[in-house]
């Protein structure tokens, strides 16, 4: 790519987010004005750690998506990984090490997901579907479908306590959200690494021809989503101190959600991390100030599934404008 052209892309980039980020100002200012209690110090907490939940999912399925690939795996990784780690630490295993068990466990399941696609050939999305159901079905069968508490070991564990406490008001996990942010934004843009997934995502024949090994990316970009995904169970099982089998349901389409209203195109070749994080927070605040207002949380599915439409639609007109202008 010319170097007129890069930073034509970077350009764009910026202007997806500055866009994202008015929205998410103008959602602020709605519910203010409407309800009482929206930008009460509780409420935006609620809100921020809300966004955390599946916010680490959305910045890892920005790498995935760019990449041109698809995991519906993570929500069902996080759950496993969540009452996995429980049961390891109610049996006495070392806090450190069951959650390094967990980190690697996480890992594991989405190198399992990129090593199935490429050697059967079969799409991700179709081999995540499937595995999306072993995960949870293991989730169920360790935890027998009821949560595990912690018991001494969450009163006790220094690392626990610090992964569940709040920090200036802010939870840990909205700290740690943001830490992945600008680690996954340097990566993505300014590392070798971010710019051939990139270049994956945007053309794979011409990748494969200018001799980046698909191979070695799919299943690393895979194995980085399914490690996100334990962190998130972590993080889950250190806030509410026992795990749960339902941990991150709908979590995966949150974080597609999240990342494409951000910016990132569901075809590949671009992605935003800073605007996977802003997606998150919209969702959040939509489903928040819906419930201020009295509104079920039915609603939010409405609106959440009407801005993926939209964020879609303006992906393609984006891309069908410089093919026009030609």
């Amino acid at each position: 790519m010319e170097p007129e052209a890069a930073s034509g892309w970077r350009r764009l980039g910026r202007l997806e987010e500055t866009g994202v980020l008015c929205a998410l100002g103008a959602l602020v200012l709605f519910f203010s004005l409407t309800t009482e209690t929206f930008l009460g110090r509780t409420n935006l907490i609620q809100v921020a750690r809300q966004a955390s939940d599946y916010g680490l999912l959305a910045m890892a399925m920005v790498f995935v998506l760019t990449l041109g690939e698809v995991d519906l795996s993570v929500g069902s990784v996080m759950a496993l990984v969540n009452v996995a780690t429980a049961v390891a630490l109610r049996e006495g295993v070392p806090v450190v090490l069951a959650a390094a068990l967990g980190l690697a466990a996480g890992a594991a399941c989405g190198l399992a997901n990129g090593a199935l696609s490429v050697v059967l050939r079969i799409p991700s999305i179709i081999v995540t579907l499937g595995t999306m159901s072993v995960f949870r079905g293991l989730a169920l069968v360790i935890s027998k479908a009821t949560p595990i508490g912690l018991g001494d070991a969450a009163r006790e564990s220094a690392l626990l306590r610090s992964l569940g406490r709040e920090y200036f008001h802010v939870p840990a996990s909205v700290v740690a959200m943001l830490i992945a942010g600008i680690l996954g934004h340097v990566v993505l843009q300014r590392t070798v690494f971010g710019r051939r997934v990139q270049a994956i995502g945007s053309n794979l024949q011409a990748a494969r021809f200018s001799g980046i090994r698909i191979v070695r990316y799919r299943l690393a970009v895979m194995t980085l989503s399914g490690a996100a995904a334990g962190a998130a169970g972590l993080l889950a099982l250190a806030f509410l101190e026992a795990g749960n089998p339902t941990t991150g349901e709908t979590f995966e389409l949150l974080a597609i959600a999240s990342a494409v209203i951000g910016g990132t195109a569901l075809g590949g070749g671009s992605g935003s991390v800073p605007g996977a994080a802003l997606g998150a927070l919209i969702l959040a605040v939509i489903s928040n100030g819906l419930v201020l207002l009295g509104l079920t949380a039915y609603w939010s599915k409405i609106v959440t599934g009407a801005m993926i439409v939209a964020a879609v639609a303006v992906d393609y007109l984006v891309k069908k404008l410089p093919q026009r202008e030609r």
